[in-house]
């Protein structure tokens, strides 16, 4: 399986061929995801309360993906949002072992978690209708 969300027609027939599949089957998808909600909203001296306030006051009970810079935010996000919030979430980067990575992505798949904290690690393929924001 290959991945890519910016290669161009021959850029994915090269790859193709590198990897000696030229006639692979090659699925495409738009970029357009009208579920999908982007908004900029100024940060507090209290950021992470103030995030957990907007969770459970415009997003209780969704599904979404918080991404965070380093691995370190998003374990401190997620722990806040658990902890002092009581929001289920996971967190998702790439210091994680690959049996740990698949075990987030079924819990959230699942519906077991609403909220993946993580780094741009994750967002590469992934496709969850549920997804808000």
């Amino acid at each position: 399986m290959a991945l890519t969300a910016t290669a161009t027609h021959s850029v994915r027939e090269d790859i193709l061929n590198a990897l000696r599949i030229p006639r692979a089957l090659v699925l495409e998808r738009s970029f357009d995801r009208p579920n999908l909600k982007y908004e900029v909203i100024v940060k507090t001296k209290e950021a992470l309360k103030q995030l957990g306030q907007l969770l459970m006051a415009r997003f209780r009970n969704e599904c979404g993906i918080l991404y965070c810079l380093s691995k370190s935010e998003c374990v401190e996000v997620s722990n806040f949002l658990n902890e002092k919030c009581k929001i289920k979430t996971v967190y998702y980067h790439a210091g994680l072992a690959a049996r740990q990575r698949v075990a987030v992505q079924k819990k959230w798949h699942n519906g077991e978690v609403h909220i993946v904290c993580a780094t741009i690690a994750f967002g590469m393929g992934i496709d969850k209708p549920d997804v808000v924001s």
